[in-house]
């Protein structure tokens, strides 16, 4: 009786082995890509971020040079005032300010656009004749640019 339980258990064939090995070197493969990939995802993210910072300074430079007043209303809004055609009564006026995660543009007439998506926090202080912005993106990432305020003519 104890002969035909033996020889019943042969345990794992050769064939077997290679199977279990081969599909165990599949897994291994696959999750090893699974890596790379969320390792490139992440990289293109904060090279997105970073392309997002530097449109979002060029823009405000560019609005800095073509404005006549920059103030700020308090430590999250910064205004611009352009100068208009002479036929036009009033000024345009832009404000820059943080709202729903998010860097606006507003308008006197209203409507917003995004400057800057996904930001957690934007503090602006003036020292001198410039403007110090401070962001604090999403992955949490600390950001500054200097920008040098317009000369009141």
């Amino acid at each position: 009786m104890m002969r035909n339980i033996l020889q019943n258990d042969r345990g794992y064939t050769l064939l077997e082995s290679l199977f279990q090995l081969m599909v165990f070197m599949i897994f291994a493969s696959i999750s090893v890509l699974m890596i790379i990939w969320f390792r490139d995802l992440y990289n293109l993210e904060k090279k997105k971020d970073d392309v997002n910072w530097e449109l979002f300074v060029y823009d405000i430079n560019q609005y800095n040079e073509q404005s006549i007043s920059g103030t700020l209303t308090d430590n999250e809004t910064l205004q611009m005032v352009f100068l208009t055609d002479p036929n036009e009564q009033d000024d345009r006026v832009y404000n820059f300010k943080l709202s729903d995660a998010h860097l606006y543009k507003s308008s006197r007439n209203g409507g917003y656009e995004i400057m800057l998506p996904f930001v957690e926090n934007w503090d602006l202080t003036v020292d001198g004749s410039t403007i110090l912005m401070k962001v604090v993106m999403k992955d949490g990432s600390i950001r500054e640019r200097r920008i040098v305020k317009p000369y009141v003519q």
